[in-house]
């Protein structure tokens, strides 16, 4: 075993529904997770230089360590995968508003974040706010997005202390969601309305 594998995330598979996917690409090991409110990527440096792409069942990822096994259970329990993810979607939309915050300040909104309900999240010339509490931060741009608590609470659960997050509302149209960047995690939190399928081109949905 390569033991110079970073640790995995405590909860990495924390929005995932019944399966997730894992690939790897240009020595980038990288597992995406899904459900209808949110989504999550991860990536960490791998040797392998290949590309691949499975549909891997959650059940085989449970327990796991490090990446290193992450890929291993892929290779042998994964199906092959080519179909665009959410994250693969998100990756292409524009940014409305920008704004840099340290990560402690989006664990303390966890206080008043209750576990039900809908917040307005408003990034503006005052900073992040969440219906109206401001968490601070140096924004570019203005705009809001109306999510549920939910799972905006579960986002905000895996923020690790004392680093610094990018923080972007993004959008076209009707459809809005919340992107929280760590270097090698991303986060997203949709538009209660409608989810990530705002997000799809019609005749795309799989």
């Amino acid at each position: 075993m390569n033991h110079n594998y970073p640790s995995l995330p405590q909860n990495f598979l924390y929005c995932s529904a019944s399966a997730v996917i894992v690939g790897t690409e240009r020595c980038r090991l990288y597992i995406l997770v899904s459900n209808a409110e949110q989504a999550a990527k991860y990536t960490w440096v791998t040797k392998t230089r290949k590309r691949t792409r499975y549909v891997v069942p959650c059940e085989r990822l449970y327990g796991l360590q490090s990446p290193e096994e992450i890929e291993a259970a892929a290779a042998n329990y994964g199906f092959v995968d080519s179909y665009p993810h959410i994250c693969d979607v998100m990756e292409g939309h524009k940014r409305l508003a920008s704004i840099i915050i340290e990560t402690n300040a989006l664990r303390w909104a966890l206080t008043f974040l209750p576990d039900d309900g809908v917040k307005t999240v408003s990034i503006n010339d005052k900073g992040l706010s969440i219906q109206g509490v401001p968490l601070g931060g140096i924004a570019l741009y203005s705009a809001e997005v109306l999510v549920r608590s939910r799972p905006l609470r579960l986002a905000f659960e895996q923020m690790p202390r004392n680093e610094t997050a990018h923080v972007d509302i993004l959008g076209h149209r009707n459809a809005r969601a919340i992107k929280v960047s760590l270097g090698t995690e991303t986060h997203y939190v949709f538009d209660y309305r409608n989810g990530f399928t705002a997000f799809i081109p019609r005749g795309e949905e799989r």
